[in-house]
Formats: C-alpha cells, sequence, structure tokens
C-alpha cells in the first residue's frame, strides 16, 4: 500500500527551482499545484488557500498519486508527465494542459498559490444571502447599537478560584455584540468556502475599510476561529475589524438592493 507510514515517498521540501504543473476544478478555477525536483528527489502537492475548499481532498487524491509513482520508482518529473497523460477533465479536478511551468524555489510557488483572484471573491460573495433581508436588516441594526463599552470585552476572573479549584479566564461579551456577531452567519458571511485555518490571520486595513469579499474571509475567521481561541471576536472588536467587517457587507448589500434594508 502506497499510503503506509513505511512506504516511499518523495521529499516534501527542496530549496532548488520546481517544475509545477496547475490543478483546476470543474469550473476552470485552479485549486493548486503538482511541483517537482528531480535534484532533490522532492515532489508534492501546494494548495491555493484562498481557492475552492475541494483543493483539500483533491490534494490527498493527488499526493496518494505521486506516492504511488514513487513505488514504481519515477522521478519527480516522469511522475508529473505521466500525471499530465492520465489526467480527465471530467473529473473534479483535472491537469490544465499546458500549464508546466518553473519556479525558481518552492517558496515562490507557495507565494503563488497565494494570490487572490476575481474568481475566489465571486465565490466567496456568491455564499452572501442576499434574498434574506430581515437577515441584513438585523445586522445594519445590530451595527449602529455597538457601543465603545461593548467593544472593550471584558474577562472572567480566572486562576485559583475562593473554593480552591482553577478556573480558566474567558471573554465577556455583551449582548449588542453577541446580536453582531450572530447577524454575521445569519447573511452567510461565515461560509466554509472560505479556508480560514490556511490562510493568515485577517487585519485592520490602514484606511479601515475591507472589500466585501474580505470582509466574508474576516467575518469567517473570526466567528469561526473563537470556537479554537478565546479572545479573537474581543480582538477583532477591540481592533475595530468586526466594523469594518459588517460595514463593508451592509454596503454591498445596500447598493445591491438599491437602498438600505432593502428598500429601494
Amino acid at each position: 500500500m502506497v499510503n503506509r507510514a513505511d512506504a516511499p515517498r518523495y521529499r516534501g521540501t527542496t530549496d532548488r527551482p520546481v517544475h509545477h504543473l496547475t490543478v483546476a476544478g470543474s469550473r476552470g478555477e485552479a485549486m493548486g499545484y503538482l511541483w517537482a525536483n528531480d535534484e532533490d528527489d522532492a515532489a508534492g502537492w501546494c494548495l491555493r488557500p484562498a481557492g475552492d475548499r475541494a483543493g483539500l481532498s483533491e490534494g490527498l487524491e493527488w499526493s496518494a498519486k505521486l506516492n504511488a509513482a514513487k513505488a514504481r520508482g519515477l522521478a519527480p518529473t516522469a511522475a508529473l508527465a505521466e500525471l499530465v497523460r492520465g489526467s480527465d477533465p471530467r473529473c473534479v479536478s483535472h491537469v490544465v494542459p499546458g500549464s508546466l511551468a518553473t519556479a525558481p524555489s518552492l517558496a515562490a510557488l507557495t507565494e503563488l498559490a497565494h494570490v487572490v483572484t476575481g474568481a475566489d471573491d465571486r465565490r466567496l460573495l456568491a455564499q452572501l444571502d442576499r434574498g434574506n433581508a430581515g437577515a441584513w436588516h438585523e445586522l445594519r441594526e445590530a451595527l449602529t447599537a455597538l457601543t465603545d463599552e461593548d467593544r472593550d470585552v471584558r474577562w472572567s476572573q480566572g486562576g485559583k478560584q475562593p473554593d480552591g479549584t482553577w478556573r480558566m479566564s474567558f471573554p465577556l461579551h455583551g449582548e449588542r455584540l453577541r446580536r453582531l456577531v450572530r447577524a454575521l452567519p445569519a447573511v452567510g458571511a461565515v461560509t466554509p468556502a472560505y479556508l480560514w485555518q490556511d490562510n493568515p490571520p485577517p487585519a485592520v486595513p490602514a484606511d479601515g475599510r475591507l472589500s466585501p469579499a474580505d470582509a466574508v474571509r474576516a467575518a469567517t475567521a473570526v466567528v469561526r476561529g473563537e470556537r479554537f481561541c478565546d479572545g479573537t471576536i474581543a480582538e477583532a472588536a477591540k481592533s475595530g475589524l468586526l466594523d469594518a467587517v459588517a460595514e463593508s457587507l451592509c454596503v454591498w448589500y445596500e447598493v445591491g438592493t438599491g437602498g438600505p434594508h432593502g428598500v429601494p
């Protein structure tokens, strides 16, 4: 079995230039790259974090094909050539014909993989529920009601308690802040279509403004991130990121519907 822990594998890294192929999904959007370097006997899958989440599962499939090629003794670039010949555009993912190129390093290819395209933005905006006027009204109202006191989140008293037990501190979100956070998934801004764990954490731009697609990215990262790290929402509220997210989304909706709350 090529997926056994002791099965032969190509090296997963190299400092040398790499040959690479683009792998795209059924809509023609790049999911990631297959790369290889013969000198270091290295090859692997480079995910596009901004791309379709199917790139995660498809990446495992392509990696398994590379492992099978290694088990048969193929050189890394020979493995790429074999994958080109065996690729079928009718499958969930396929090698883009004529996409063979060379990057000066694996780091350069990784940087290329992080480039965000217009198709990436459109995929995220398609997750927003423009037809739910009530949810958008609630988002605007929640943003308007938020105060500076709400943005300055306090934490519970942690450490050793009077009864001798130890307790972790946690953020005490006020009701108005919780209302705003609840409104984000209601409009579709928190979505599995964005691979937030594979991307850098969101930040507030210098001008305090986010594009609608970046607002979806940030909303997903903040709301989902709170499940893994207490204080993610509190930091977003304090830094102004949460305000920027909600304002960007509301403006996107209001412009698209001709007026606030969907009223022309």
